[in-house]
């Protein structure tokens, strides 16, 4: 006998779910060469506060250093900055290729995720077609009048998927 409530059931399928979701992704990440785990890390990093806080500081102190006031001899980058400004358009070119990288790892990801919810989608289609053509065989072996919904009948029969996916693709050209 099941003791367990449907709504348990239902956290414990979903909790499963999860698990295999979240033990796939991490099997993914696992596949990075050392390389694509930094320039990920390195992404993620320059979108954050701290990024900001970190650059903010960095360009204050380079400007401090190198300004006449704070200056107890020759500055070695000059107002009107020329290094720092090199170094800022080459780091601005790096995080943009590291911010690029990422963004088509996360494409990839998204990808992958919408082809399993299109299979699942398809089977769930599949399945209720079933359901719905193992209720119509049973209304009518029971002699159930269920009456003549014409929509009912056209949900039960099989979905042709290509055809749909055909003239879809042709009405986004249209």
């Amino acid at each position: 006998m099941n003791t367990a409530s449907p709504s348990s059931s239902q956290a414990s399928t979903t909790a499963k779910n999860i698990e295999s979701i979240l033990k796939l992704e991490k099997e993914d990440e696992g596949r990075l060469a050392s390389i694509d785990r930094v320039s990920h890390a390195v992404g993620w990093f320059a979108g954050t506060i701290y990024f900001v806080i970190l650059q903010c500081v960095i360009v204050g102190l380079w400007v401090a250093w190198n300004s006449q006031v704070a200056g107890n001899g020759t500055p070695f980058d000059p107002y009107p900055f020329p290094l720092l400004s090199i170094l800022m358009s080459l780091e601005a070119v790096l995080l943009t290729s590291f911010v690029l990288i990422r963004q088509n790892a996360m494409d990839r990801r998204s990808e992958r995720r919408n082809h399993l919810d299109l299979q699942i989608n398809l089977l769930a289609e599949k399945e209720a077609t079933s359901i719905l053509k193992a209720l119509s065989e049973i209304s009518e072996h029971l002699n159930v009048a269920g009456g003549d919904d014409i929509e009912r009948e056209e949900l039960a029969r099989d979905t042709p998927v290509e055809t749909i996916a055909r003239e879809l693709r042709s009405r986004e050209t249209n």
